[in-house]
């Protein structure tokens, strides 16, 4: 969520730089530039200059008081002034180059957002299709698809909603709907973290009004702005969206995902935004793998639940046709609000969310969860991108450590190794953290078998997470006796 901000000081606005008289550019005659620029080259007198100067000459002219000096300082201040209005006219020629390049970054915005429009417009044209397809001669789906047999009465909904689906993800969310922040109904307890991509904090509160505590993403206002359109012209090269995440939370709200927070409202005040979702009581998956069982088969046992609501919760995310594309330990949350007290996950941060299913030149996520096919020239696949990244969040979730840094080609030995020589082989010559034992005499057989379908290097040979989008054509991690049974298969 905030694994790479970069420190400092951020520089929130591009104001251009203050040039003196710029305010009251009506305060001076624009010469013609042409002229102008022979006026610099030639040091010839604009009409206005001779025209002054001859009234200067004028009274100079048989009057003794008035010695060759005082001439010629005269004449020297007729320079300057000329001088003056030539350095006007090009800090005003800057200023306009200013905007124009704020202009060209707004068209450049349009024309991405255009280029996305239609992928994901084709994406859907696609998508149709094949679920024209797999139809039988009557209408039906075949008695063998996933449509016609669901894992869930979720999965089964998720194939109706898709077509409500906003393209764009931040249309989930009008921004006319910000209310006013309303200091004495949010009591503050604590502050959870730091969210630092978006110059913020995430806090604890009390929503006194409906008496239950809230989690509240505060963010300048100036850093996020007041709608997505003002936000991505004033930070067009931002990989993550903060409107586009309310508004695919609210759309997520709409259709009943029941893997996500419920967006309970936005706020403003004079400074700041508020993002007001409901609590994760148990907070994220990072800080849960720091406690528990040690690595083994007990502590299988324990994620087994947490991992199969994981392939569920981004399944149904993929049947609603949305990308997630920057799955990790500090994006999935754990939550106990249930009478049974059972651990529920919440998916979080849509941030870098899209509609699209297949990418070119477009890296997003974090280092170590970056599938390597992000890194090549060709096309990739944003679901099964997404199921890498659940792979290594299973296997940081089991050993307590990463698998890798880094998937960009020189960039980690570790991986350049799994290239070399495979997982397994990895496994049993890497050691453990802080002990002299290999990986490998941690993993159940079963569960090594998944992590090596989850991180085949290769996509199109990679376990899917049995979306309907892929019928029967391949093999998912449903089809792993570990999904269903643990280290006991």
């Amino acid at each position: 969520m905030d694994f790479f901000a970069i420190g400092g000081k951020p520089l929130l606005s591009r104001f251009p730089p203050h040039l003196p008289g710029l305010f009251a550019p009506h305060a001076f005659r624009l010469p013609d530039p042409a002229h102008v620029a022979a006026t610099s080259s030639t040091s010839v007198a604009t009409p206005d200059e001779e025209n002054r100067e001859r009234v200067l000459a004028s009274g100079l002219q048989g009057t003794p008081d008035v010695d060759a000096a005082m001439q010629q300082q005269l004449v020297t201040l007729g320079q300057l002034h000329q001088y003056a209005q030539i350095q006007h006219i090009q800090q005003l020629q800057h200023l306009h180059t200013l905007q124009n390049v704020q202009l060209l970054q707004q068209l450049q915005m349009q024309q991405i957002q255009i280029q996305q429009l239609m992928q994901e417009c084709d994406t859907a044209a696609d998508a149709d299709g094949k679920l024209s397809d797999a139809k039988s001669p009557d209408g039906s789906p075949p008695e063998d698809s996933p449509e016609a047999a669901p894992e869930n009465a979720y999965q089964a909904s998720a194939q109706t909603n898709r077509s409500t689906c906003p393209l764009v993800l931040h249309r989930g969310f009008n921004p006319e709907e910000v209310q006013d922040w309303e200091p004495g109904r949010f009591e503050h307890i604590r502050k959870l973290q730091d969210a630092s991509r978006n110059r913020g904090q995430v806090h604890l509160m009390r929503d006194t009004k409906h008496d239950r505590l809230v989690a509240v993403k505060q963010m300048p206002t100036r850093w996020v702005r007041k709608s997505h359109a003002e936000f991505v012209v004033e930070h067009p090269s931002e990989t993550e969206l903060p409107w586009q995440d309310v508004g695919c939370v609210r759309y997520l709200n709409s259709v009943g995902y029941p893997f996500g927070c419920d967006l309970l409202g936005v706020y403003r005040d004079e400074e700041f935004t508020f993002v007001v979702t409901s609590l994760a009581t148990e907070g994220d998956l990072f800080a849960w793998c720091e406690s528990g069982f040690p690595p083994g088969p007990d502590r299988e046992r324990a994620i087994l639940p947490i991992v199969r609501q994981i392939f569920e919760g981004i399944r149904a995310l993929h049947d609603l046709g949305i990308s997630h594309r920057d799955l990790s330990l500090e994006n999935c949350l754990l939550t106990k609000d249930g009478p049974d007290g059972e651990l529920r996950l919440r998916i979080i941060d849509f941030s870098m969310a899209s509609t699209s299913r297949m990418f070119q030149y477009c890296v997003r996520g974090k280092a170590s969860y970056q599938a390597p096919e992000l890194h090549l020239e060709e096309k990739y696949d944003g679901f099964l991108s997404d199921a890498f990244s659940v792979g290594v969040t299973i296997y940081a979730m089991i050993l307590k450590d990463y698998p890798w840094l880094s998937t960009r080609p020189g960039g980690c030995k570790c991986f350049e190794y799994v290239r070399k020589n495979g997982l397994r082989t990895y496994c049993q010559k890497r050691k453990l953290r802080n002990s002299s034992a290999k990986v490998a005499d941690f993993l159940s057989e079963p569960l090594q078998s998944l992590l090596e379908g989850l991180l085949c290097l290769d996509p199109e040979k990679r376990l899917t997470l049995g979306e309907a989008a892929f019928g029967n054509s391949r093999r998912s991690v449903w089809d792993e006796p570990w999904t269903h049974t643990g280290p006991d298969s």
